[in-house]
This record gives C-alpha cells, structure tokens and sequence, in this order.
C-alpha cells in the first residue's frame, strides 16, 4: 500500500493490525532476541504505535522505531501517557523524529527506505512482527538490505511472517513463505526457525489456514 493509503486506514481506524497487548512470540521468545543483554538497542521498523516498543523500554533497554504515519506515533505516546520531544532530523530533510523525555523511546516519521545507520546508527536486536508482512514483493526485495545494514555485529533479528494461500486472501498482511525469507537474507544472515503456529482467522481471513513463522537471524 502507499503512504496515502496508510495514512486513510489510521484516520479511518482501520487498524485491525495493531494489538493493545504484548505480542505473544515476543513475549514466549524474548530471551532469544535479548540474549540476557542490559540496555539493547532495538529496533522496530514501521513500528506503528506497538505496545511492544513500551515492553522493551520497561524492560531497560532502547526502543527505536520508524513509522511514516505521523498520527501513529503521536498516538503512542497519548495513549502510553509518554511526555515526548519533537523535531526535526538534520541528515534527513523532511523527517521529524518523536523522543520519550526519559529518552528510551525513539520514533521517526520518516521512510523506511530512507534509513541508514548514518542516521540512526546500528541494533542490538531488531523486532519484525508486522513490517515484512506489510510490504509488497518488490520493496521486500529492498526493503531486506535495509535491515540488515542496520544490524550491529551480534544483532539478533527475530523475524515474524506469514504463510497463507495467497489466492484466496489479499493482504496485507501479505504472504511470505519460509523460502523467500531465505532468498531475502541468507547472503547476509545466518537463519534459524524456532517457532510456528496458527494465525486466528479472525485475525485475517475467515476459512484461510494461516501459519505464523518466527526466524531468528544474525549476521553471518
């Protein structure tokens, strides 16, 4: 979809992707990306106004998000009762970015595509549950090296994706089975799978089996 469309589907509360309660496989799978570490530097792309990025800044640790609905990260905060700073990126013309006052929660309005760790350095962990999912096919392709031009030399990325039929739903959330995963990053990560589970068609599409993927990848 196109930042327009994004932005009618927040205006519109359209928003069925966003959940008010920590995600499930973080919350089972946590150790895996944090690996025990104190204060991480995480990164959650097109972040939305995820709860999970307040878990992480309870937890000690960084959180750092881009997201190119503005009305999305303004709404974190309200909503979180976060007291927050605002303004303007000097490397990135056009981008605005949302600071926590206690400075554990970092939030650009910005394009993904536009990211570089000129801009916002580079990760102890990056958190993917709703960003690939949310791409087409062809920024996939772009979007894959972005990340992992983020990653720090020990990052661990814990990935989250979707397998469905995509004939008999549309996304997104957009289908992205185990081997395109493995196109998109094996040339730079090392991949592990560890965990599945069924994703409620109520979440997505009545009458679509839909399997959750969880990865976690470091750099090789």
């Amino acid at each position: 979809m196109a930042t327009t469309d994004w932005e009618a589907s927040w205006k519109a509360g359209k928003i069925g992707f966003h959940s008010k309660a920590l995600n499930p496989m973080l919350e089972k799978h946590a150790s895996k990306i944090l690996d025990g570490q104190k204060n991480c530097k995480v990164f959650v792309p097109l972040c939305g106004k995820s709860v999970d990025m307040k878990w992480f800044a309870d937890q000690g640790h960084n959180a750092v998000g881009v997201e190119v609905v503005e009305m999305a990260i303004t709404s974190f905060y309200e909503e979180q009762g976060i007291d927050y700073t605002k303004e303007s990126v000097p490397k990135l013309p056009g981008a605005t970015v949302y600071k926590s006052k206690d400075g554990k929660i970092t939030l650009y309005n910005a394009d993904i595509f536009s990211m570089t760790s000129d801009i916002i350095g580079k990760f102890d962990c990056i958190w993917d549950r709703a960003s690939l999912v949310a791409l087409n096919k062809t920024d996939r392709e772009r979007y894959a090296p972005t990340l992992t031009s983020l990653m720090g030399p020990n990052c661990r990325y814990l990935l989250s994706v979707l397998d469905y039929d995509p004939s008999k739903a549309k996304g997104p959330p957009h289908n992205v089975p185990n081997s395109e995963v493995a196109t998109l990053y094996e040339s730079s990560c090392k991949i592990e799978k560890i965990d599945t589970s069924l994703y409620h068609p109520s979440k997505f599409a009545k009458d679509v089996e839909c399997v959750q993927t969880l990865f976690l990848m470091k750099p090789k």
